[in-house]
């Protein structure tokens, strides 16, 4: 007789033990194109994908208008929004391609990508180089000045970077842990994660670095596929509840998990709550969205909710609140992370594999720190918040997982 508890405990093990040995670091810049091998007419985007005649949120749709204006595509945003809307442009869920990005999340086929590969066997992934301010094609903004801030960081902030890389390649875990130790939930926090980023690259030009300490949130970007990439390493275990990817495309969250191959398990987005910048509130956001979730997949952003003192006071929210969600949110994980371990944690640490089905034993959603979007997909930036990642994602995925049977589970074994 097989013993199906046997068999979850045996799958999950293979999976922690292969996010804990994937090592990213960063090795330089490809062009899209030939890294994810998108062509003329494709473009990628956050989250799950879209259904060929979903509506988009006006946020995901201007991103994507302003992406094919880039390309050449379409002479203004009212031609490029018209083809993206009758799917004359090709849409990709990001994750199916081999990249994450945070927000609108757009990637096109000219746009520079950082490679991140595993320097302990097989895996490679892609980050975005993350825009400056708060009108930015991310959160759907597309003009004359989106476009020269743009130009600046695809010509200018990404060669620097990627000449200045070591040439083994920068390993990026230990810069996530540096930055968790100062204080960030490598979220909505990156300060001490990019001052550990500069400090490990001491060739960068002074014009180059002065922008990246102006904008710490760059480094998340880093992050992102480095989760991805040790999260990817468990996906094909039979069996496995591990969570491998959480995304939101603005109208729906997704969750995908190590043992249920490319399924997303879909429910509606929750708006974010928290701090927003005036004068602007909750009836201005914009429903959750960006691959950026990937982070509390990882086991940082809401998830260590309780080691991150600043986050906690920018999302008005009373720290011993923020102490008692984050130490329910670490029940979910299987583990303690070997590298994250801040002092606020505690003896247990931060959390790594996170379980779907001690999500739903436990009857709450994944809490996620976010960035806030206007709605109007016009505005831009207007706050930063908390929403969880819909009970129903997990619970739909476990039942999907409940459903394979049990012959298969034993070559988990």
């Amino acid at each position: 007789m097989i013993n199906q508890t046997n068999n979850y405990d045996a799958a999950n093990r293979l999976a922690l033990d292969r996010i804990i040995a994937c090592e990213p670091a960063l090795v330089g810049i490809e062009p899209a194109q030939t890294a994810l091998g998108l062509r003329e007419g494709e473009l990628g985007h956050a989250g799950p994908p879209f259904a060929d005649d979903e509506i988009l949120p006006a946020t995901v749709l201007n991103a994507l208008a302003g992406a094919a204006m880039i390309e050449g595509w379409a002479k203004t945003l009212h031609e490029a929004q018209g083809m993206i809307e009758n799917r004359e442009i090709t849409l990709h869920s990001n994750h199916a391609l081999g990249t994450v990005s945070p927000m609108a999340g757009v990637v096109r086929p000219s746009q520079p990508l950082m490679r991140v590969e595993n320097r302990n066997g097989e895996g490679v992934c892609y980050a975005t180089f993350a825009e400056s301010g708060r009108r930015a094609l991310r959160f759907g903004v597309y003009d004359d000045q989106v476009a020269e801030q743009l130009a600046f960081l695809e010509e200018r902030v990404a060669p620097e970077i990627a000449a200045c890389l070591p040439k083994e390649g920068l390993a990026v875990l230990p810069l996530v842990a540096e930055g968790v130790r100062l204080g960030d939930d490598v979220h909505q926090r990156n300060i001490g994660g990019m001052y550990a980023f500069i400090k490990a690259l001491p060739n960068l030009d002074t014009e180059v670095r002065s922008w990246l300490l102006d904008n710490p949130q760059h480094f998340l970007n880093y992050a992102m596929a480095s989760a991805k990439l040790c999260l990817d390493r468990a996906r094909g275990i039979e069996g496995s509840s591990v969570v491998v990817a959480i995304a939101r495309n603005g109208n729906m969250c997704g969750i995908q998990l190590a043992g249920t191959g490319e399924e997303w398990f879909c429910a509606p987005s929750g708006i974010p709550d928290g701090g927003f910048y005036p004068p602007f509130g909750l009836d201005d956001a914009q429903p959750d969205l960006g691959d950026s979730a990937i982070m509390e997949a990882f086991g940082l952003g809401g998830t260590a909710a309780h080691c991150s003192p600043q986050i906690a006071g920018l999302l008005n929210t009373p720290w011993p609140a923020a102490v008692n969600a984050g130490r329910l949110q670490r029940s979910f994980f299987l583990e303690g992370h070997p590298l994250m371990n801040p002092v606020l944690a505690g003896t247990e640490g931060l959390g790594l594999g996170l379980d779907a089905r001690r999500v739903v034993n436990e009857g709450v959603g994944v809490r996620i720190h976010t960035g806030i979007a206007h709605r109007d997909g016009s505005t831009g930036w207007i706050g930063i918040g908390a929403v969880n990642a819909p009970l129903d994602c997990f619970s739909q995925a476990c039942k999907y997982l409940d459903a394979i049977p049990l012959t298969q589970l034993e070559k988990c074994v």
